[in-house]
């Protein structure tokens, strides 16, 4: 996502109630099948995270958590379900999958899984995060790790996409950050990253 400033970000104004068909139409052409990471991720540390677009009441919706204050790192930060590659994890979409099955209790499969986004980089770890896509019609029952998980925010996604705005508070960790926002709650970082992708894609002119 290119530097934006306060002053140009004017975003389009469609409909919050963009069909599936045309969701995954529009997301097709970025997702890849085999997983970007970064020139520099031998010497980083590999995450991945599931990014959840789910439908009700007829628009799509982006399934968030906020993490609990009793983690170690990016505690209380607004994020995806996901976390570390772990050493039994053959590939970096089974961290996704895994990660979310302990995180809030559902079991995706790798077929509904549609592709991988660009990898992100965290702001203040040492650690690129891989971000997985799948797109369900409704979302499957879930059940919260509250060791991990403080807060569930399914937020819909095209009106949360139109808050972004720079990050000014975080310009001394990068001149390009940017944030969202839902319910009070900031999203910045490399969640932000990751959404910029989507607002690239659903919200931004050609």
């Amino acid at each position: 996502m290119r530097s934006i400033s306060a002053r140009e970000f004017n975003p389009s104004r469609e409909t919050d109630a963009v069909q599936k068909d045309e969701l995954v139409r529009l997301l097709k052409g970025a997702l890849a099948q085999t997983p970007h990471t970064p020139k520099d991720a031998a010497t980083s540390i590999p995450s991945a995270v599931l990014v959840i677009i789910h439908y009700h009441g007829g628009a799509p919706h982006v399934f968030l958590t906020k993490r609990s204050e009793g983690l170690k790192s990016h505690r209380g930060e607004v994020s995806f379900p996901g976390g570390r590659h772990a050493e039994g994890d053959a590939t970096l979409l089974d961290t996704a999958l895994r990660e979310t099955q302990e995180e809030i209790g559902i079991a995706f499969s790798r077929e509904d899984v549609a592709g991988s986004l660009q990898a992100a980089r965290t702001m203040t770890s040492n650690h690129y995060i891989v971000p997985f896509v799948t797109v369900q019609d409704m979302l499957p029952r879930y059940r919260v790790s509250s060791d991990e998980v403080a807060e569930v925010l399914d937020a819909p996604l095209i009106e949360t996409l139109r808050t972004l705005e720079p990050d000014t508070e975080h310009f001394h960790l990068s001149k390009n950050a940017y944030r969202f926002a839902y319910r009070g709650n900031v999203i910045w970082g490399a969640t932000a990253r990751i959404l910029g992708q989507l607002y690239d894609l659903l919200i931004r002119p050609s």
